[in-house]
């Protein structure tokens, strides 16, 4: 009888490590949030559930048309969506001139406050790009915001 019970706090103990071990990676991984305000309309809409892809942008550039969260620092908000123009290598125009060439690490998104429409971030300024539109499931999508 003391074996079983040593087998199953064993399993127990295993069964808690795993769940702590796993929810400790998909937090750093992935982070989840509500759409506020139809600014990303037609991909994403008022209320609409997302899932935010943390990790591969360290690998993977952001395509244009991709919708991105940028953590902001001291907003109360704490997040906003912007949808990448332009990555490494594309050219920065205002006005229909070249201003520059985006660096290797630079992505051009959309801004409605910046004086071109656009700004330019550095790759680690963008916490990670939106994969999924969980909710509602009628509207369920993977990568919203990219053509297929």
């Amino acid at each position: 009888m003391s074996r079983v019970r040593s087998d199953l706090v064993r399993a127990l103990l295993a069964l808690l490590i795993a769940f702590v071990v796993t929810t400790a990676a998909v937090s750093f991984l992935f982070s989840r949030g509500f759409v506020v305000g139809d600014f990303m309309a037609p991909a994403l809409l008022d209320g609409d559930a997302i899932v935010v892809d943390r990790a591969s942008g360290r690998f993977i550039d952001y395509r244009p048309g991709e919708i991105v969260s940028l953590q902001m620092p001291g907003d109360p908000r704490g997040r906003m969506l912007r949808r990448v123009r332009g990555g490494p290598g594309d050219p920065v125009l205002a006005g229909g001139m070249q201003l520059r060439q985006l660096g290797p690490d630079e992505f051009a998104v959309d801004d409605e406050l910046a004086q071109h429409g656009h700004a330019v971030l550095e790759r680690d300024q963008i916490e990670g790009r939106v994969l999924l539109l969980a909710w509602p499931l009628s509207r369920l999508t993977w990568r919203p915001g990219l053509e297929p």
